[in-house]
């Protein structure tokens, strides 16, 4: 490969064309592509470490993960030791300002020019998919207690990619390219989950009106939809044997769901799937049979109420469990084939009795996420899209792994605000969130906070006066939900806004954008990445954070950690989850001086 050849974009000979039909309109076509290879093999990770001069992490999907502990470093130095509130012993990490104002990351035409030196290597074949590089820093940003800026920071320099084949944008798990250097000029960072494809046939696709229809029917009647976007999903690495043109579904208004499903864009090329389900006497049996696409298949399964504890595989049982009972019940299936494209089906139920469906095309995906003891908890709100079942499922059963237990869980109507919500506002946050030391949170948000679908347990919507987190035992909140910690103003606004809410809170970690789930999957990613796990030491809670993201979310999407500044310059920064390394003390409102902004680009 040449050495420019990462910057090329390849002819439009591969994307889609329009062919003249006589007596019709022209009708659209698209390429599909064949895998010739998923990530990388053994030799291949060799050589890149060898190339590279760093030992990095093969997984067991083909995929690369290297970090080393200078990644995004904040220069911090140890002050003091003591206990929280549990008799755990904590270590105090105030902020070097000075190495702080010592740091000078590397140009960004530096950057640049090291690209070719790992290309050849990372499983991307830049004759058959475009890549355009886009370089961003990790930044710590600071203010004053009341969240005035005061000094900003940048601790690296960074690319990452965005992929295309045939002009048209490849996007998902299956498709990222990331690499991040010092100030040094040593790689600090390198993640990579790519295959190697072929231009295979090129067939024809539906048309964008008939993709508009095919977008509304996956969603509720409320739900408008913008034109669908034409391009590529690229799976997680696994068994995917050919890649496929799909349409996103784009949804704007309404108070339904807002995930920007994936729709097939050749007729039949997803699985059907026929579900039958009954409920009867407050337990639920779903069957399931596909056929179409490629096989093999997997199935899950989600409730509106009740946490489905086995939820993979053709036939599901359960007993419905919700909080309010008198609400219904709808159970969804979700079939997807070995080359990821997805059929959806839903059986709703308003009192005992049976249905029978077929599934649609379409669902999968990704979506906007917009509008003492250890423990932890998971509130998820979308019960209806199965990428954020698997976010909650994962985070749980990561942590379950490690012998940390979770002490609530609740999924769509199931979640209600009042569990974040402080009891001087009427909430119970003492008794859920405010009691475990780490909660995932995923739902539909924006800057002025985020929302829950039961409306029957108050206003249906987070927002900042309503919140007062860590005065018990919550140490880092994930809140896997669009642009919560958004700077809407270039002032950092975030800070003043949520600063109210921060009291004794560690950590809050969200996103500056949107915040795309991808296949499921993140959760458990930052969960796994908490803990030395395949080849990969413990990470920092706010490095899980951002690995997480850089792994699974597409190029482009600023993630975000934020927290308090205590007397001394003592931050949370440098945290790790109970046991795998120095955890900092509760810093309270009444105890900060500052407070801390950490970001950077996937």
């Amino acid at each position: 490969m040449s050495s420019r050849s990462w910057m090329a974009v390849p002819a439009l000979a591969a994307g889609v064309l329009m062919f003249a039909v006589p007596g019709a309109f022209a009708q659209e076509r698209a390429t599909i592509y064949d895998v010739v290879q998923e990530g990388l093999t053994a030799d291949q990770a060799k050589r890149l470490d060898a190339t590279l001069g760093v030992e990095g992490a093969l997984q067991p999907d083909g995929s690369y993960i290297y970090a080393s502990p200078e990644f995004a470093k904040v220069p911090q130095k140890t002050v003091a030791t003591g206990k929280d509130e549990s008799g755990r012993a904590t270590t105090s990490q105030a902020l070097d300002t000075d190495a702080l104002k010592r740091l000078r990351p590397l140009p960004d035409d530096d950057v640049l020019k090291r690209v070719p030196i790992f290309m050849d290597y990372v499983g991307v074949d830049g004759d058959v998919v475009g890549l355009k590089p886009t370089v961003s820093h990790t930044e710590l940003d600071l203010a004053d207690a009341n969240g005035r800026p005061t000094a900003s920071y940048k601790l690296d320099t960074s690319v990452s990619f965005e992929q295309t084949l045939g002009g048209l944008p490849l996007t998902g798990p299956g498709a990222k390219l990331r690499a991040a250097y010092g100030p040094d000029g040593k790689l600090t960072q390198l993640t990579s989950a790519n295959r190697r494809l072929k231009p295979g046939a090129t067939v024809a696709i539906i048309a964008v009106d008939e993709a508009a229809k095919g977008c509304a029917a996956l969603y509720g009647d409320k739900v408008r939809q913008d034109t669908p976007t034409l391009g590529y999903h690229a799976p997680a690495l696994g068994s995917a044997k050919q890649i496929f043109p799909v349409y996103t579904c784009n949804p704007i208004g309404g108070d339904e769901q807002q995930a920007n499903l994936l729709l097939p864009a050749v007729k039949g090329s997803a699985p059907t799937a026929t579900l039958e389900a009954k409920l009867g006497d407050g337990s639920v049996r779903g069957v399931a049979t596909a056929t179409g696409g490629t096989a093999p298949y997997r199935f899950k399964w989600s409730s509106s109420t009740t946490v489905i504890e086995r939820n993979e595989g053709a036939a599901v049982d359960y007993v419905r469990d919700a909080r309010d009972k008198l609400v219904g019940e709808a159970l969804t299936l979700t079939v997807t084939d070995a080359n990821g494209l997805t059929s959806t089906a839903t059986a709703s139920f308003a009192g005992d009795g049976s249905v029978k469906g077929q599934s649609i095309p379409g669902g999968g995906g990704f979506g906007k996420l917009a509008i003492g003891p250890v423990d932890v908890g998971v509130e998820q709100t979308v019960d209806e899209w199965q990428c954020a079942q698997d976010s909650g499922f994962g985070f749980r059963n990561a942590m379950a792994a490690r012998g940390v237990p979770t002490a609530f869980q609740f999924h769509g109507t199931s979640a209600w605000e009042r569990d974040f919500k402080k009891g001087s506002a009427g909430g119970t946050d003492s008794s859920y969130v405010d009691n475990v030391d780490a909660t995932w949170y995923t739902g539909h948000g924006n800057p002025n906070g985020f929302t829950f679908k039961n409306t029957t347990h108050d206003d249906k919507w987070i927002v900042p006066g309503d919140a007062d987190w860590g005065n018990g035992d919550l140490e880092w909140l994930q809140l896997e939900s669009c642009q919560v910690l958004r700077d809407t103003n270039g002032s950092m606004d975030q800070l003043a806004r949520w600063g109210g809410a921060i009291n004794g809170l560690h950590m809050m970690n969200g996103f500056h954008t949107n915040a795309i789930c991808v296949d499921g999957g993140t959760g458990r990613t930052f969960a796994q990445l908490l803990f030395p796990q395949l080849g990969l030491p413990a990470f920092p809670v706010r490095n899980a954070w951002a690995l997480m993201a850089q792994i699974k979310e597409p190029s482009g999407i600023r993630y975000r950690s934020i927290g308090n500044v205590g007397a001394g310059g003592v931050t949370n920064i440098g945290d790790y989850f109970w046991g795998q390394g120095p955890t900092g003390p509760d810093i309270t409102k009444a105890a900060r001086t500052g407070m801390w902004s950490l970001s950077g680009v996937s």
